[in-house]
């Protein structure tokens, strides 16, 4: 872990921290921190906002660099390569002092108005480690609102979760959860994957969720797809199963066509060999096995990736306080620690 934040006695905790992965997001910053800072002092409790700059290829970076010195209690990293929302999510959680940790997307989308309901909602249950703020009506494209009912359905499934479960990345997570999370040695993170491996005990409340502030969103169809392929593999051997379901089911075919191809012979109906017939059936058995064969080789690659204990984030300079400083070697060096 870190040392150089929540566990070391020289830092003061505060009641909350806001992480906010950032990418391309350069026209919504400064409204953002307006709007988080105006919600959080009008609370009365003490605060950080920690923004991820996830090596975006706008200005967003230099523009967070600009908003500094005007907001004391931000503290933003700068990420050495794209690493995905997961990963610079779990580089906020890594730094966050808050004694509750509200994680929120860059987009203005989630509304830091709505931030009051999920921290009611986890101080008023004890037991509760994490409250999700779910959507009576999402502002996402069809596809979109298509791939999340179908992750859900797969969480529901692994996870054993009642039918009412609904989750997001708008969340209030207590401090306890945060570093059970930070723990986890795996270099492809997916944040509900770890929360609902890690705990039981989390609710949901509804939000209003709003239209996008500016731009376009960054998951485009493509990368919604990779994403869920993504989760499916790190939270399932779902698609292990199904190839296992296939090969079950075209050896019971296979059989089947066997045992007709015997009898026709044996009673003279067959005279001369079905060309097409050898030709679809190799065309289509061959495409079966490479499709096994690829699965199982993204499984195979996923395990070398975890084995090689490589990072999940490298942090290349981060801003407090007004002041630029180059995140020092030793730095990277206790990340690697931590992750390896």
């Amino acid at each position: 872990m870190n040392p150089t934040d929540r566990n070391n006695p020289t830092v003061d905790p505060v009641d909350i921290t806001v992480v906010v992965p950032v990418y391309k997001s350069s026209t919504c910053l400064e409204e953002l921190l307006k709007r988080l800072t105006t919600q959080l002092e009008s609370m009365g409790k003490s605060h950080e906002i920690i923004l991820v700059e996830d090596c975006s290829p706008d200005n967003s970076w230099e523009v967070i660099k600009q908003l500094a010195p005007h907001y004391p209690n931000l503290r933003a990293f700068q990420l050495m390569r794209n690493s995905g929302q997961a990963r610079a999510t779990l580089c906020g959680l890594v730094h966050a002092r808050g004694e509750i940790v509200i994680t929120m997307d860059d987009d203005l989308q989630h509304r830091p108005d709505q931030i009051p309901r999920l921290i009611e909602a986890l101080e008023q249950d004890p037991t509760l480690d994490c409250v999700f703020g779910v959507f009576r009506k999402k502002k996402h494209a069809g596809y979109r609102n298509l791939g999340s009912r179908i992750l859900r359905w797969i969480n529901h499934i692994e996870y054993d979760l009642p039918a009412s479960t609904r989750t997001s990345s708008f969340r209030a997570l207590r401090q306890s959860l945060v570093q059970v999370l930070t723990h986890y040695q795996t270099r492809t993170p997916t944040i509900l994957v770890l929360i609902l491996d890690s705990t039981k005990s989390f609710d949901s409340v509804e939000v209003e969720h709003a239209d996008r502030f500016a731009g376009q969103s960054n998951y485009t169809l493509r990368r919604q797809f990779l994403f869920a392929f993504d989760h499916i593999c790190n939270v399932s051997v779902l698609p292990l199963r199904l190839v296992t379901f296939m090969g079950i089911v075209f050896c019971a075919l296979s059989l089947v066509m066997v045992l007709v191809v015997l009898i026709q012979k044996l009673t003279g109906n067959i005279s001369i060999a079905g060309w097409t017939t050898v030709v679809i059936l190799i065309s289509f058995f061959s495409g079966v096995i490479m499709l096994s064969l690829g699965i199982m080789g993204e499984y195979l690659s996923r395990i070398i990736r975890e084995l090689q204990g490589s990072p999940p984030y490298l942090i290349r300079e981060q801003q407090t306080g007004g002041q630029t400083c180059p995140t020092p070697s030793k730095q990277s060096a206790e990340l690697q620690e931590h992750h390896s």
